[in-house]
């Protein structure tokens, strides 16, 4: 592998990991130097690991509600419920 091609995986890690850290695309933008208008394509790799990165911490935040919903919380049941609420409409407006 290239210099060129480690430095450019490097750079998406380094994107999806503050994406992943709810930074903003302009603050990504700024550290990584990568151009806000490709974090905001979603068929460019950087786009990609953007996305990558705010779904997998999407996916954490809900497995430690669905993890407390398991020990009977009742705050994480209702947000638990929001959740699987949000993402039954969102599935039916994507068909």
């Amino acid at each position: 592998m290239s210099d060129q091609q480690q430095t450019t995986e490097e750079i998406l890690a380094e994107v999806q990991d503050f994406a992943y850290r709810y930074m903003l695309k302009n603050e990504i933008a700024i550290i990584t130097g990568v151009a806000i208008e490709r974090l905001s394509d979603q068929e460019d790799p950087a786009g990609i690991a953007f996305l990558k990165g705010r779904y997998m911490r999407k996916a954490e935040l809900n497995g430690s509600v669905i993890q407390l919903t398991k020990q009977l919380s009742s705050p994480a049941m209702a947000i638990e419920h929001k959740i699987a609420e949000s993402t039954y409409l969102n599935d039916l407006k994507k068909r």
